[in-house]
């Protein structure tokens, strides 16, 4: 098993501490990746971090969120955990197609399985609820698999999501190696 962490990340006055695991794959095409990085602000005039704050009410720059990517028996699991966040807020967390940028938008839209229906089984919603300390921990169990290069971060919105469209604005973002697993 191979796996390559990466360091710390500098963005103009902002530091953004940094950790990725490579992908790592079993015999038996079992697989997991795992990654993480503190909030920052976006620059204008550098590239953004790894995980941008868009709202620092709500996503102070320092929180940390990690993403961890399981997949077991063809089917995939997204599990986040975060730290520093606002205490007893939720938080509407999913999969987006691009990497994060300065602006919100740059994360494109969610990822969909079938590309179309905005339902919680066709994409991968985790939201979860800060504890009493900014903690929060959820998982997005699904029996498929990513298209390779078609997700690329996760953004946390300022609510939970109840139906497509109701979780609020962007407040933050974190860029993700997804990386689909060789099948059969």
């Amino acid at each position: 098993m191979r796996t390559r962490t990466t360091g710390v990340t500098a963005c103009g006055a902002a530091l953004a501490m940094a950790f990725a695991t490579a992908p790592s794959a079993a015999a038996d095409g079992d697989y997991w990746l795992r990654t993480g990085a503190r909030f920052a602000a976006a620059d204008d005039t550098a590239e953004p971090p790894r995980a941008v704050s868009y709202d620092p009410d709500l996503v102070p720059p320092g929180a940390h969120l990690t993403v961890t990517e399981y997949v077991v028996d063809g089917g995939l699991t997204v599990e986040v955990s975060a730290r520093g966040l606002v205490p007893g807020h939720t938080y509407g967390a999913h999969v987006h197609v691009a990497p994060c940028g300065a602006d919100p938008a740059d994360a494109g839209g969610h990822y969909q399985n079938v590309p179309g229906e905005a339902t919680a089984g066709n994409e991968v919603w985790i939201d979860f609820t800060a504890d009493v300390d900014g903690a929060g921990h959820a998982t997005s169990p699904h029996d498929w698999l990513f298209r390779p290069g078609e997700a690329a971060s996760v953004v946390l919105h300022e609510h939970a999501t109840h139906e497509d469209g109701t979780a609020g604005d962007r407040t933050g973002c974190l860029t993700v190696p997804f990386a689909a697993p060789a099948r059969g």
